[in-house]
């Protein structure tokens, strides 16, 4: 074996290392990464798609695992943990006086509350046990939580008692996590059941926000929330593609970029 291909398999084996961390690798990320051009890039990705060891998809490639996967509430906490503080602390400043303000589950949705400012009372509503504890730790919010089965995956209650406690309440505001954004598929998470109640969620919300962090594009996961034409705005910590920032700004959906220290509309 020469020089060249020990260098084109270790590279192939450390994108298959990163796709394993991140469920999602971009075509543009690796090729900056490794200094490479992104016709290489292209032609490492469709090699391990034609080995099996990955799925491509426009702009990059997904990991190879079941639709309904779903890593536990835990296992996604520190996951991207700076990417997913600085989207909370921006989606935070979202958050006005008296409004009526959903937060749904999720590791990304739970630094929404870990950066709420002290100075702004609201009601806050969530169907997440985590994220009601830490809720009550702040005066200025009153708290409701949203009843039914609890599942011990991602601590979210969620089934026919939560759809039933939803009913006849609206929310100025909601804030959404999810696994999977595409424009094909919309906004997916691998629970069927969590995915009708975020579903019913949408349906009673003036404007609905989803916070996701990069490695969220392009994937598809089993259970859909709603088509991204459902969705106001998104928050997320990288820049967007060209294409897929052209067609979120003809849906007329707002991206916001999160960064340390401060965020902007892109």
């Amino acid at each position: 074996m020469n020089q060249n291909q020990l260098l084109t398999g270790q590279r192939r084996r450390l994108i298959l290392e990163r796709l394993r961390e991140r469920g999602v690798v971009r075509t543009s990320e690796l090729s900056r990464l490794f200094s490479v051009s992104p016709m290489t890039i292209r032609n490492d990705l469709n090699a391990l798609a034609q080995a099996g060891e990955l799925i491509r998809v426009h702009g990059g490639a997904i990991a190879r695992e079941p639709l309904a996967t779903e890593p536990s509430y835990h296992e996604k906490e520190t996951v991207n943990l700076p990417a997913k503080q600085a989207i909370g602390r921006l989606a935070a400043t979202m958050i006005e006086e008296e409004m009526a303000v959903f937060i749904g589950n999720g590791t990304t949705t739970m630094q929404i509350v870990k950066h709420l400012s002290p100075e702004v009372r609201f009601r806050a509503f969530t169907n997440a046990l985590t994220h009601a504890v830490e809720l009550a730790l702040h005066p200025q919010v009153d708290v409701y939580v949203v009843g039914g089965y609890l599942r011990g995956v991602s601590y979210a209650m969620v089934g026919r008692l939560a759809r039933q406690a939803l009913d006849g309440v609206y929310f100025d505001l909601a804030f959404l996590g999810a696994n999977g954004v595409s424009l094909e598929h919309g906004v997916t998470i691998p629970a069927l059941e969590e995915a009708e109640t975020a579903a019913e969620v949408v349906r009673h919300a003036r404007k609905t926000v989803l916070v996701v962090d990069h490695s969220k594009f392009g994937v598809v996961t089993h259970g859909k929330i709603a088509d991204l034409e459902d969705i106001d705005a998104i928050v997320t910590d990288h820049p967007l593609p060209p294409s897929l920032a052209r067609a979120l700004a003809d849906l007329d959906v707002e991206v916001y970029l999160a960064q340390e220290g401060g965020g902007t509309r892109a």
